[in-house]
This record gives structure tokens, C-alpha cells and sequence, in this order.
């Protein structure tokens, strides 16, 4: 499995990556400005970005609960 870390300050080069911004903090599709949400179809901001689940773009939160969550699914 390859993993990509990144520092906080490049999470907007990241997101660029997969068409999407950030908009008045929250994250969104480029194309369409509607929120990104996670699996529990929450917004995500772009201090509680985390990362995106391989094969998809399933984001998911930095707090322990979502990181947790993460981790029992994979």
C-alpha cells in the first residue's frame, strides 16, 4: 500500500488535485461549489481535511472519532 503525507500548508495543492477548492473554508467541487461531505454527509472544512480513501473520494475528518471510523473500516 502506498501512502502520501503531506504538509498541512499543501492541503489546497492537494485538493486541486481532485477538482476541488475551498470556498469561504469549506471544501467544494470546483465545477459546481457543492460542499464535499463525508460518508455521514457532513461538510468538511478545510482545517478538519484529513485525507481522501484510496479508490474513491471519500474524504474524511482529522478528529478522532472520523479517524477511528477510518481505520475499523479499512
Amino acid at each position: 500500500m502506498h501512502k502520501i503525507v503531506f504538509d498541512t500548508s499543501l492541503k489546497s495543492d492537494i485538493l486541486t488535485c481532485f477538482d476541488k477548492e475551498i470556498k469561504n473554508g469549506v471544501i467544494v467541487e470546483k465545477e459546481t461549489k457543492e460542499s464535499v461531505l463525508t460518508e455521514k454527509g457532513e461538510a468538511i472544512n478545510k482545517k478538519e481535511f484529513a485525507g481522501i480513501k484510496k479508490g474513491s473520494q471519500i474524504f474524511f475528518k482529522n478528529d478522532i472519532a472520523s479517524l477511528i471510523e477510518f481505520a475499523n473500516r479499512k
